[in-house]
């Protein structure tokens, strides 16, 4: 990411299942110990179905420039094709009508199936009005796992 705060050198991806190193606080500190962002809200993945399974922690912080990141730790979800991330307002999600619902962003393409990783999330997007985080397969419009989220605090 290019912009000012700097989250993904504070949160680093840590692809191929590496240690997480979170200390599980609700802000992510910056060099010199200030606050460099504030978890809004967060979510547990959970299986799609006995198929389609995921597990991990999704959570949207904001910097302190107003920009958002998502962020999935300790992350495992079944592999499959071309497999994306989506925010959504859907707060259950089980398919392509669902997931697709007014408002939702995609935000990239799966960076891998285990690990921790980050996205970024567009400016013009209201993450107040987002219910859960999807990883969705385009090619086939499958549901592989959801994380519900609830706003933090």
């Amino acid at each position: 990411l290019t912009r000012g705060f700097g989250l993904p050198r504070l949160l680093p991806d840590m692809m191929m299942g590496a240690a997480n190193s979170s200390g599980g606080s609700s802000t992510a500190t910056a060099p010199g110990g200030s606050a460099a962002a504030l978890v809004l809200s967060k979510g547990t993945f959970q299986d799609a179905d006995r198929f389609h399974r995921g597990s991990g922690e999704a959570t949207i912080y904001r910097g302190p420039d107003g920009s958002h990141l998502l962020r999935l730790e300790n992350f495992q979800v079944t592999n499959g094709p071309d497999l994306h991330v989506i925010l959504t307002p859907s707060p259950a999600p089980e398919s392509q009508d669902d997931v697709h619902q007014p408002g939702y962003h995609e935000l990239d393409s799966l960076k891998g199936n285990v690990g921790n990783q980050n996205y970024e999330i567009p400016t013009h997007a209201d993450v107040s009005a987002l219910s859960s985080v999807v990883i969705y397969c385009a090619p086939f419009h499958v549901v592989f796992a959801v994380a519900p989220l609830k706003t933090a605090g």
